[in-house]
């Protein structure tokens, strides 16, 4: 198996973390491939993930008619295994395609310039929690609610996904989340409100937990990264091992007003 399977197969497994405790989530999978429903009418939060498995194109019907059945819109990616054979059968279902998302990975031995000193606690407990999920909702423009229902009913001290928030000064400034499988760890969820960004906060935040979960153990961190966060990204270290291709399948309303 090359280092994209491998890591698609991380990215499938810390999708499940983070959905596993949604209110009425939907999920199917396989070792390769994941599609998680919440029921949210926004794509961000209706996720299909596709990897090299044998019946990838069988998983993407079944999906795609999955969210037409209940109305939803659908963001996916494909690896670049699969992307050739799906491409036809993506269209024709009425996916669109939006692009590429990097899939990073910071190996170990990669050394990471320290960044400023800050504050930094793990979200545990309605209070913090609440914080990380304002931070989310703030820099992501998205709805307060949706986050709620599908974020912070994740962030618990047994769901196997570590949300931390660095502070500026007494203000909560930027929140990432980290999914660790073995020795390698899943970065989501960057999050830094427009009124903090350009300070370096989320630079320090995401060294400062790299650095720690070095000490602990972890070998390898993986992403999937926006054009917003590339630079940070690979100023850090982190390199490119694949492009995933990226989908998206409107939700019914899609173009109506």
């Amino acid at each position: 198996m090359d280092e994209t399977d491998e890591l698609l197969r991380l990215c499938v497994r810390a999708l499940v973390a983070q959905m596993g405790d949604v209110p009425g989530v939907e999920m199917r999978l396989t070792r390769d491939c994941v599609l998680g429903l919440t029921g949210e009418p926004s794509a961000d939060f209706n996720r299909l993930t596709l990897g090299a498995d044998p019946d990838a194109e069988g998983f993407l019907i079944s999906s795609v008619a999955r969210a037409k059945e209940r109305g939803l819109p659908l963001q996916a990616v494909m690896c670049p295994g699969v992307l050739e054979a799906l491409t036809p059968v993506a269209r024709r279902l009425g996916l669109t395609a939006v692009g590429t998302s990097p899939l990073m990975v910071l190996r170990a031995g990669t050394p990471v310039a320290p960044s400023r000193p800050v504050r930094i606690t793990r979200a545990l407990g309605p209070e913090l929690v609440t914080i990380a999920g304002d931070l989310a909702a703030a820099a992501f423009d998205t709805s307060r609610d949706a986050i709620a229902r599908c974020i912070d009913v994740c962030v618990t001290k047994t769901a196997g996904v570590e949300t931390w928030i660095a502070w500026d000064g007494d203000r909560p400034a930027s929140t990432v989340t980290v999914t660790p499988t073995g020795d390698t760890a899943g970065i989501s969820l960057m999050a830094t409100p427009p009124e903090h960004q350009r300070k370096g906060m989320g630079r320090a935040l995401l060294t400062q937990v790299i650095d720690d979960y070095r000490r602990r153990g972890m070998a390898r961190f993986h992403l999937g990264a926006t054009d917003a966060g590339l630079p940070l990204y690979e100023s850090l270290g982190f390199e490119t091992v694949a492009h995933l291709s990226a989908w998206i399948l409107p939700g019914p309303s899609a173009g109506q007003g």
